[in-house]
């Protein structure tokens, strides 16, 4: 129950820190808006790793996490593409309780 906890704290956290990437920027293009992405996840790769040892064990883990939990959706709305957050759903998902 104790580790459970402490989970959903460190998820709190890491939601927090969603802001890191921008999810109002329209891109023109899915190219422009993975790219852009792909630099904010880059930049805070070894954030993530730094403050949640408890839920990565490496880069490379939390490089995957990134790239599952941040996605590029094109809207219905303007057909521009934004950067959706899709943190809780991955922390929740097969792919991480099965990634070792």
């Amino acid at each position: 129950m104790k580790k459970m906890i402490f989970g959903l704290l460190a998820l709190g956290a890491l939601a927090s820190r969603a802001a890191a990437h921008d999810t109002t920027t329209p891109y023109p293009t899915r190219g422009a808006c993975e790219a852009a992405s792909a630099g904010m996840s880059n930049d805070e790769r070894d954030w993530v790793l730094e403050n949640f040892p408890e839920l990565f064990d490496n880069p490379g883990d939390v490089s995957s996490f990134l790239t599952r939990a941040f996605t590029c959706d094109q809207s219905p709305a303007d057909g521009q593409w934004y950067i959706s957050d899709h943190i809780e759903e991955v922390l929740g998902s097969d792919w991480y309780l099965h990634r070792h």
